[in-house]
């Protein structure tokens, strides 16, 4: 089997039903809340829109890893298609649903760690984050754990996730000021709302961590 052309970071695909013809929708609204264990059964199963879902939820981590280790664009673009092309393969063959994550965080990692060999040509100049075949395990959780973090807000959605996002994804935050010109509300609304929507929040990452 080739390589599977999947859109990226954000992808909206269908199982391809062979090698050359893969088929394209958007992830089905009746999976965004459903567990991972679900989801891949589903996807097992040929249920496009679980598929599309399985692709939504884990573009996202896969494409952060190498633009974190510093590999641009069209590298980022490579690993990732290369990650769901193993992932389509093995599919049939992953049965510990709970541990996906980890699976995608450490594929994604040996698929980086080749990419910078054959660039460099000498394992020597790899860079000390990818000597190892696996990442370290505190790496992993953290990763593991922003990705948790990541899907509970998706999960979140609507007026929440944005204002949540428009919050914490600054760097050194925003002021309420500044959040309520960007989402054209009233500033004194925003105190009471981030209470609430951290409420929600908090609800959907205990479900999750119970599903786990």
């Amino acid at each position: 089997m080739g390589r599977i052309q999947i859109p990226s970071p954000a992808p909206n695909t269908a199982p391809p039903t062979d090698a050359g013809s893969p088929a394209f929708s958007r992830p089905g609204a009746g999976w965004k809340e459903a567990d991972d264990a679900a989801v891949l059964t589903a996807s097992l199963a040929g249920d496009q829109g679980a598929w599309s879902e399985l692709i939504a939820r884990y573009s996202r981590l896969v494409y952060s890893i190498p633009h974190r280790y510093g590999l641009d664009r069209e590298a980022c673009d490579d690993v990732f298609q290369d990650v769901f092309t193993i992932f389509v393969r093995q599919l049939p063959r992953i049965r510990r649903q709970s541990g996906l994550p980890k699976w995608f965080i450490t594929t994604t990692h040996r698929v980086c760690r080749q990419s910078f060999k054959l660039a460099s040509r000498t394992a020597g100049e790899v860079p000390g984050t990818l000597a190892n075949r696996q990442p370290p395990p505190e790496v992993v959780v953290e990763w593991e754990r922003q990705h948790l973090l990541r899907q509970a807000l998706r999960r979140l959605g609507g007026p929440c996730e944005q204002l949540l996002v428009a919050l914490y994804t600054n760097q050194g935050g925003a002021s309420y000021a500044e959040v309520a010109e960007q989402l054209n509300r009233p500033e004194g609304s925003i105190g009471p709302a981030r209470g609430r929507c951290l409420r929600k929040l908090s609800e959907i990452l205990h479900m999750m961590e119970e599903d786990r």
